[in-house]
């Protein structure tokens, strides 16, 4: 019988169920301290042009980050709660003494069996003593396990307090430091495929525009890529432009297209700023040229631009050909937009965003395209990212924009779409 009261004790103790509560109050301030940190940082190059070579002084540096903690101390209160607990001891004492009661009771019965009735056996019934000695050991069955199973969950509550010290971040400094030379073989990339080894030793290493079979945009180590400030992009560009005139060649500023006209212009331009006067004749007449091309009203990219004074007129006085818009088959000449140089199109899309003051990004149903916006438009008020627009345009072959490759167009009129 204990056994079994013993058994059903610990079945019940394994139902009943505990409540944990966790909560965190934070103490006081114990210190204030500050964490030194030093990660690999980014490869940084310094450009400087001595035509027909560039020199490239490459350094790596890590980036120094300080850190300051605050350290508290904190502590993580566990209460222990079983809501059944008290019902469960009530219940076994009220039960148990009502054991005791009965069978206090027992002993003042009549131990004579009841007459009244009889079993097949020829068995009188049982007493009444007997009868409440029965409900004493059924009172019992049920009101020991409850008071076992109520103590043990009644002891299983409580509390518990863990004390422990957290950080906490608050501020946070970081700087190049560490500068280094760098040895290793650089990889000069252009916009068209073209790729260029350039040994570096000590930091040290010299592009050659003789060994270039077209411009550069981009220098990486391996697969990480080589930063470069403001001066040195400018620098990389102009250089570039150098390396596409000589590519190209010299040509008659008379026998070109007037995107192309307008695309000589500016990479002669370009290459002005690391090459002086030895383009300044060259440079002077493509703008002569360009200049002429303007006052004389003729065909091609500057004709009308004085009488254009609507969307209307920029495509009756153009006349585009290409249409550039989501769906367009027209946008797969986009993959070469020098063989565009030129041709009036009608683009439809996206204002992206916006590179400088006058060079902006359309997206045209998944491409991007640069857009020249000329100092002086005839077009009223800008276009916030995200405007839906359609523009008559002019295509210039590609334009180098910072890390970005893209074709260059040369808005004649521009106006929201509806």
């Amino acid at each position: 019988m204990t056994r079994l009261l013993l058994c059903l004790a610990l079945a019940a103790t394994g139902c009943m169920r505990i409540e944990n509560t966790v909560r965190t109050e934070r103490g006081p301030l114990l210190r204030t301290f500050t964490r030194p940190q030093v990660m690999p940082g980014a490869l940084h190059a310094e450009l400087r042009v001595r035509w027909p070579e560039l020199d490239v002084q490459l350094t790596e540096r890590d980036v120094c980050r300080e850190t300051t903690i605050e350290e508290y101390a904190e502590e993580r209160i566990t209460e222990r709660a079983a809501p059944a607990a008290g019902p469960a001891l009530s219940t076994g004492l009220a039960t148990t003494l009502g054991a005791a009661v009965l069978f206090g009771l027992s002993f003042v019965m009549s131990p004579a069996p009841d007459t009244t009735l009889i079993d097949t056996a020829g068995r009188y019934g049982p007493s009444l003593r007997q009868q409440f000695q029965g409900y004493t050991l059924l009172s019992l069955g049920i009101g020991v396990p409850a008071l076992i199973v109520g103590g043990i969950a009644f002891l299983r509550t409580g509390e518990d307090v863990e004390q422990r010290r957290v950080e906490q971040e608050t501020s946070q400094k970081e700087a190049p430091c560490n500068p280094r030379p760098v040895t290793g073989t650089v990889q000069a990339k252009g916009p068209r495929g073209v790729s260029l080894p350039l040994p570096v030793k000590d930091g040290v290493g010299l592009v050659s525009a003789v060994t270039l079979p077209g411009p550069i945009d981009e220098l990486v180590l391996g697969d990480r890529p080589i930063e470069l400030d403001e001066s040195g992009l400018l620098t990389l560009g102009a250089f570039s432009a150098c390396v596409s005139l000589e590519v190209e060649g010299a040509r008659a500023p008379e026998s070109l297209s007037d995107g192309a006209l307008v695309s000589r212009a500016e990479r002669l331009s370009n290459c002005k700023q690391v090459r002086g006067d030895a383009v300044l004749a060259p440079l002077e007449a493509a703008e002569a040229e360009l200049k002429k091309r303007r006052e004389s009203g003729g065909p091609g990219a500057f004709a009308p631009g004085a009488s254009v004074t609507s969307f209307e007129d920029a495509v009756s006085a153009y006349g585009p050909r290409l249409v550039f818009k989501a769906g367009s088959a027209d946008l797969s000449r986009l993959d070469a937009p020098e063989q565009l140089e030129g041709q009036a199109v009608v683009m439809q899309g996206v204002v992206s965003y916006g590179l400088a003051q006058n060079i902006g990004v359309l997206e045209l149903g998944g491409r991007e395209v640069f857009v020249f916006i000329p100092q002086k438009r005839a077009w009223g008020g800008d276009f916030a990212n995200g405007s839906r627009v359609e523009a008559v345009a002019v295509m210039a072959g590609w334009q180098t924009v910072g890390e970005k490759t893209l074709p260059l167009a040369r808005l004649v009129w521009l106006r929201a779409a509806y």
